[in-house]
């Protein structure tokens, strides 16, 4: 790999004198402390090329471009304060002129240097803004200049992949512009054949802007320099995580999915990765679901990749020294209610394995990370469209909701999320395909944000919700320790939980022996993975005796270590792993449970002598779903018929102030020590 610049090994001699993709007026360029470059094609390897910046007084700097032999072109500019709007003007003095290149100077006019965001995944990454509930304010405060700050460069959108099989370091392929959303905002919307043309503002990425929106006020709220914010969106609706990713990438974990592996890696990322970037933003694992959820620490499946395609991405990117820092800043979004795919028995494992297994980020594999949980930001009527039932538009006839509805109440929500009450109480933003895609995405952008800048930027506020960090079990109660230093000067708040009716939910459960065949393995395979363990019809958590059988580890699963081998040799030698949708047979070992908290505000009680614990207690788990319930909401029969929306962020652990929610975790307790444990390489043992 060459020291300046990641080129292609095979590259077709160009016609013409470019700038690759990315480069238009009106774009960010990374600022200080990092050195920015500029890029493109040339007519030939010995064509001359200077690049020069003129801040609009005088030239500032004149750098002589680096040639390469395959005709790719690379000036890395000298770090650049915050701010600017420059003129920036790459020349060809020699080698262009008789070769059908069409210009021998090209300029970009009204550059500007800040932070720039990479934002990558699937459809809730490309979701846009136009399909949430958060557009009438967030158009008018942008209308207003608000966010003047931020500009956007969108490449790609929810189904216009431009995939290649091999890398495309430059490229023309789907060069659009960059826009200053305060006047994208403003671009006319026409309307042919019944069909809005929407403008690039409300086209654009939802959960990206949300997180520029946010990063923006906290910033200003804490008194803090705004620089400009450049936010590039390359994400592909319907993608799984192994086309992100390049070849040796993909072989390095096992068990992936080789149809498409790496063909957007190739075709949407690499003509990026010589851009200069603060950090970047990943949503995505919705059509993953129903595969190999696996464990980073065993190699195997998601849990593997997602340390992967973080390690691959700050690699390359950061190739070319003084550009894109080694460990640039990397979030992820742990996958939303409503996003499984149909796969919701995998939902538990795979936001497990959104962290790399540890449970939360950033971890020992993951340096530099940071997350924002939406498992608790489903479409708050993504269980049923309540347009049958009236109950979100009132009947022009009678002016009233229907017969069956009930009172709002707005109380019931989050501070930081009543502004959103009208727009979600009358349904007023149109759905894309459903409760897959959540029409909330503000509190995503912001608790990216609050852990982005908490974590890494300085702040000295929570960047992670509660973290389990220990048990302790007596006869009648349960102690759950959360982890004090992440916790900093926040404290564990407990919001009302109505567990009337319920069976299953993201909230507490507690796996007792309430059920007589319940037992350790028995709550550990209550509810999640059906791998299919080889061509027979055995399956793990399916009892054949006294026998149980095991694709991949997880957790709770202590299968004797013979059983687990055989099985992992029954994987590698048979690549058809398949699901089974099954209805959980062990449903009635796990209980709703009453949680109290603590004075000290750092742990949480449950008091046993609520619960049937004649068999004993063996397990708890917390946001962690079951194959049929992946909500707070769920068991309400009003949510489920459409007559009341599940109202967001509505799971009942969250940091009290920073009002974002508790790690999900799955824990088994031991009898004899009353400490509780998690797999490995999560650790819960104080």
């Amino acid at each position: 790999m060459r020291a300046l610049f990641i080129a292609a090994l095979l590259h077709a001699v160009t016609a013409d004198f470019t700038m690759s993709v990315g480069f238009t007026d009106d774009m960010v360029l990374q600022m200080e402390p990092e050195m920015s470059s500029i890029y493109g094609d040339a007519p030939l390897s010995s064509s001359q090329i200077e690049v020069s910046v003129n801040d609009g007084k005088s030239v500032v700097e004149t750098v002589a471009a680096t040639v390469f032999a395959d005709s790719t072109w690379k000036a890395t500019l000298k770090p650049k304060p915050m701010g600017g709007s420059y003129l920036i003007t790459a020349t060809c003095k020699s080698g262009c002129t008789g070769l059908n290149s069409t210009t021998s100077v090209l300029n970009l006019q009204r550059v500007t240097f800040g932070n720039v965001y990479f934002c990558s995944g699937q459809s809730n990454m490309a979701l846009s803004i136009h399909y949430t509930f958060e557009i009438p304010e967030k158009t008018t405060e942008v209308l207003s200049g608000k966010y003047s700050n931020i500009r956007t460069f969108m490449y790609g959108s929810m189904g216009g992949a431009m995939p290649s099989y091999t890398p495309r370091y430059t490229t023309q392929v789907g060069h659009t512009n960059w826009y200053n959303i305060s006047y994208s905002a403003t671009i006319p919307e026409p309307t042919s054949g019944g069909h809005v043309h929407l403008n690039p503002f409300h086209t654009f990425s939802a959960t990206c802007l949300n997180f520029g929106f946010a990063l923006t006020d906290l910033l200003e709220k804490e008194g803090k320099p705004v620089p400009p914010i450049g936010l590039i969106q390359s994400a592909i609706g319907g993608t799984r995580i192994e086309q992100w990713i390049d070849n040796s990438t993909f072989v390095s974990c096992k068990n992936g999915t080789p149809a498409y592996n790496s063909n957007l890696y190739y075709g949407m990322v690499t003509p990026f990765v010589n851009t200069t970037v603060k950090g970047f933003l990943w949503y995505q694992g919705e059509n993953n679901c129903g595969e190999v959820m696996g464990n980073s620490m065993t190699k195997v499946g998601y849990g593997c990749y997602q340390v992967a395609i973080v390690d691959l991405w700050r690699r390359m990117f950061s190739a070319a020294e003084g550009t894109t820092n080694k460990l640039a800043p990397f979030g992820i979004v742990s996958l939303a209610s409503g996003g499984s795919e149909g796969h919701g028995q995998h939902m538990a494992h795979m936001r497990w394995s959104q962290t790399g297994n540890y449970g939360l980020l950033p971890n020992p594999a993951m340096p530099n990370t940071f997350l924002a949980h939406a498992f608790d930001l489903g479409d708050p009527w993504g269980q049923r469209n309540a347009y049958e039932q009236n109950c979100s538009k009132v009947d022009p006839a009678t002016g009233k909701y229907g017969p069956n509805c009930l009172p709002w109440n707005n109380d019931a929500w989050d501070a930081d999320l009543k502004y959103l009450y009208p727009a979600v109480k009358n349904n007023s933003a149109p759905f894309f395909m459903g409760g897959i895609h959540p029409r909330i995405k503000s509190p995503v952008g912001r608790r990216l944000a609050l852990a982005y800048y908490n974590s890494i930027l300085g702040g000295t506020g929570v960047f992670a919700g509660p973290t389990i960090s220990g048990c302790q079990m007596s006869s009648d109660s349960i102690e759950v320790k959360f982890n004090k230093t992440l916790l900093r000067n926040d404290k564990i708040m407990v919001q009302g939980f109505n567990m009337t009716g319920w069976t299953e939910s993201l909230s507490f459960m507690t796996c007792t022996g309430a059920s007589p065949t319940a037992n350790q393995t028995v709550c550990a395979c209550s509810g999640w993975n059906y791998l299919r363990c080889n061509t027979s019809t055995t399956w793990p958590c399916t009892g054949h005796g006294d026998t149980f059988w095991y694709c991949e580890e997880g957790p709770g699963w202590k299968p004797p270590v013979t059983t687990l081998e055989e099985s992992k040799n029954l994987i590698e030698s048979d690549g058809n792993l398949q699901w089974r949708p099954s209805g959980n047979p062990y449903a009635d070992a796990w209980v709703p449970t009453p949680l109290q908290p603590s004075t000290t505000g750092d742990s949480i009680t449950i008091d046993l002598k609520q619960l049937n614990t004649t068999g004993g207690v063996f397990a708890i788990r917390y946001g962690w779903a079951s194959h049929s319930t992946d909500t707070c909401c769920g068991a309400n029969p009003d949510v489920a018929a459409g007559y009341l929306p599940c109202n967001p962020a509505a799971c009942p652990l969250m940091a009290a102030s920073a009002l974002i929610p508790a790690n999900p975790f799955f824990a088994l307790l031991d009898a004899k020590s009353g400490k509780c444990e998690c797999l490995a390489p999560q650790v819960c043992d104080e």
